[in-house]
């Protein structure tokens, strides 16, 4: 069961979803925040970009897993993880890249998007096998 699982199907949230959407939301910008610095080579923050972080973190915990199942009403399959894959390097590359020092910003969003996705993943399985639970139901 994922966090927005209980949510979307029951029309309520208790304080234990909120407490796990907010957790999954601070991992997701922490694992945002090293995918930039990897790209980019920068490990200092300052506010404005702290600020995207959470905003495209909101976005990948909250509105992707929303197209992701949508896509899956249309019996779309995987077409639905593909979607919700470019959705994602869409929010890196318009609301995070912009702070960032790189060269080409398309390549940089695909590959903090790729780095986000893969560490997202590996979150999720260890979340699943020490505590039963899917925290980040992205990918």
């Amino acid at each position: 069961m994922s966090v927005l699982d209980g949510i979307l199907h029951s029309g309520t949230m208790d304080l234990g979803q909120l407490i796990l959407l907010i957790i999954a939301i601070a991992l997701v910008s922490v694992i945002f925040y090293i995918s930039g610095a990897i790209v980019s080579g920068d490990w200092v923050v300052q506010a404005p970009y702290v600020l995207r972080i959470v905003i495209v973190s909101i976005f990948a915990v909250v509105a992707i897993p929303v197209f992701r199942n949508a896509m899956g009403e249309f019996d779309l399959g995987d077409l639905g993880l593909l979607f919700a894959f470019v959705l994602l390097i869409l929010a890196v590359r318009f609301i995070l890249v912009i702070e960032l020092t790189v060269s080409d910003e398309w390549l940089a969003s695909i590959v903090i998007s790729l780095i986000g996705v893969v560490l997202i993943y590996i979150v999720d399985e260890v979340a699943m096998h020490l505590a039963d639970i899917q925290m980040l139901s992205l990918f």
